[in-house]
């Protein structure tokens, strides 16, 4: 079954009540009356979203003066000034960094040739080091048959 459902109304007129001075009820304690009062805690999105409506509503000044409009226009354009710098900031280092990569990646290209080539050439030095140990286990092995051979003929 499900349970009763609750309308946007009734869950209005309980933020009113449970509301002290500017300060509304939170989340929980919205669904925990909604609970006790209609046998349904409300989905949560629905509860928050009704909350957040009535935050914003409260927010909203009611008694505007012609000096405060004024001074929300000055604070208006200071705000915009300062999305504008941030927003050239952001672009530049964003184009800063884009150039960065790239002429990383141009080095790495350019390395990489380099690469393959000291690898070749670790290659090639291993395997000279391996003929050179068999060339001097060759000359000691002939060395003792020269030693052995004037030994007998001498």
């Amino acid at each position: 079954m499900y349970p009763p459902h609750v309308t946007d109304n009734d869950i209005n007129q309980l933020i009113t009540e449970l509301t002290v001075g500017t300060r509304i009820p939170s989340g929980a304690s919205l669904r925990a009356a909604l609970h006790d009062r209609f046998g349904s805690r409300g989905g949560v999105t629905r509860i928050y979203r009704l909350l957040a409506t009535v935050r914003a509503k409260q927010s909203v000044p009611q008694n505007i003066t012609r000096g405060d409009v004024g001074r929300l226009h000055h604070e208006l354009e200071s705000l915009r000034e300062a999305l504008k710098l941030a927003d050239y900031r952001e672009q530049t280092h964003q184009s800063r960094w884009a150039m960065e990569v790239d002429r990383l990646r141009q080095q790495v290209a350019t390395m990489e040739p380099l690469a393959l080539k000291a690898k070749a050439a670790l290659d090639t030095a291993e395997l000279l080091r391996h003929q050179l140990h068999a060339s001097h286990v060759r000359i000691a092995a002939l060395e003792q048959q020269l030693l052995d051979a004037q030994a007998r003929g001498g």
